[in-house]
């Protein structure tokens, strides 16, 4: 069956700090090859703020996608101008505490234990006035905030406040996330595969092959991907090397937000 394709128009993107332009493709629509729309699959990449390797790459995916944005980075500003430039949708991805990670990994504008319920408000608040147009929230690292109800509780209040979504990165076992977002009336989703964290092409597609099965088991599926040091140009190139494969099995790329049902 033909595809639908969405014709993009290309232009020079300007990434400030980073680099210079990227050519940028509209997102397209894809339908499976049977007609029948099989399982959706929305694909959240993290760590965009930092003009991280493959930023690039990973825009010009003719896929509708997420962009997890760090609110505070040195490279937020033209991060995010070029997420709204390949109109990719927008998350906040909100630097959290960990229970084993160093304390600057967060950075000085994270999400901290000792903080009041009004301080982690207020620092929610300054990164969705940094990122006024996302839709959701992630945590970045995070599982010593994911696990204490009185933090997570400050977060989620702000969300509920926006009517954002939250997207568990599932960084803890013992995450409180679904029960408070629950307790809050906020809507929740949780990851369901890790795609990278490897240098290796083929280890991304078996990953990424996975979360197709979840997607035409359940009917949909969360991946969670990263630019930079953590997945960069193999993912971008493990993703678009897979798209005709898992089209052709009946997935749908969406949007984060088309899981929140």
């Amino acid at each position: 069956m033909k595809k639908n394709w969405k014709t993009g128009v290309k232009y020079l993107v300007l990434f400030g700090m980073c680099f210079l332009g990227g050519r940028t493709v509209a997102a397209r629509q894809a339908e499976p090859v049977s007609g029948e729309k099989r399982g959706e699959l929305a694909i959240l990449i993290d760590d965009f703020g930092y003009c991280g390797e493959g930023t690039e790459e990973m825009l010009a995916l003719e896929i509708p996608f997420t962009a997890a944005v760090m609110p505070f980075s040195s490279c937020t500003e033209a991060d995010v101008e070029a997420v709204r430039q390949a109109g990719k949708e927008i998350f906040i991805h909100m630097p959290m505490e960990s229970l084993t990670g160093k304390r600057e990994w967060v950075g000085e504008k994270g999400i901290f234990r000792e903080m009041s319920e009004a301080e982690i408000k207020e620092r929610v608040n300054e990164a969705f006035s940094i990122l006024p147009d996302a839709v959701g929230l992630n945590n970045h690292m995070g599982s010593a905030i994911m696990e204490d109800r009185t933090a997570l509780s400050a977060v989620m209040d702000i969300l509920k406040e926006r009517n954002a979504l939250f997207v568990d990165s599932m960084t803890t076992p013992n995450s409180l996330g679904k029960t408070i977002a629950r307790e809050k009336g906020v809507t929740f989703l949780g990851r369901d595969v890790f795609l990278d964290s490897t240098d290796s092409l083929e280890v991304v597609k078996s990953n990424l092959r996975k979360a197709a099965e979840v997607a035409l088991e359940k009917g949909e599926a969360l991946a969670i991907g990263h630019v930079g040091p953590e997945g960069g140009e193999v993912t971008a190139r493990a993703i678009k090397e897979l798209i005709p494969e898992l089209e052709q099995a009946g997935i749908v790329f969406v949007k984060v937000s088309a899981l929140a049902k």
